[in-house]
């Protein structure tokens, strides 16, 4: 059985993302470095992700062992990021799935964490490997977005 994992860590993400970008110029949060995302692009995959992996741990919490299906973050960048410019509005439709998100997961009874569904990349997943990786998706994309904007 799977453990819950250390939802805290999910807590603050948004707090931080918009004290990373709240006082910056759009010009600031534009620009990419490197042939990376810009800050605002980053912003839009994190609002994109958090979108996946809601449905994903719906499924796995609702059916039994269904399939997870991947998607092309840089096909979704290149087709749906210029309706996320704003950063302000990537950060809001952030917030609102992570808050939707984190009711969800204080829900959750322990045996529910150990829910699975198999991905067709990466096998096997539970809700609460599920919730690690979030954990540390998040961790890689703030991490990104202060190295663009020191």
């Amino acid at each position: 059985m799977s453990a819950a994992p250390p939802i805290d860590a999910l807590r603050t993400t948004v707090s931080d993302l918009v004290a990373l970008t709240a006082s910056r110029t759009p010009r600031d949060l534009s620009e990419s470095q490197r042939g990376e995302w810009s800050a605002a692009q980053v912003a839009a995959h994190l609002a994109d992700a958090e979108l996946v992996y809601s449905v994903r741990i719906r499924m796995v919490l609702t059916d039994e062992n269904p399939s997870l299906v991947g998607y092309d973050e840089q096909a979704w960048a290149a087709r749906l990021g210029m309706c996320d410019l704003n950063v302000a509005g990537s950060v809001e439709r952030f917030r609102v799935l992570r808050d939707a998100n984190l009711r969800l997961f204080e829900s959750l009874e322990e045996a529910e964490w150990s829910r699975v569904g198999t991905h067709l990349d990466q096998g096997e997943l539970s809700i609460a490997a599920l919730v690690e990786k979030m954990i540390g998706h998040d961790r890689e994309h703030l991490g990104q977005i202060r190295r663009l904007l020191p």
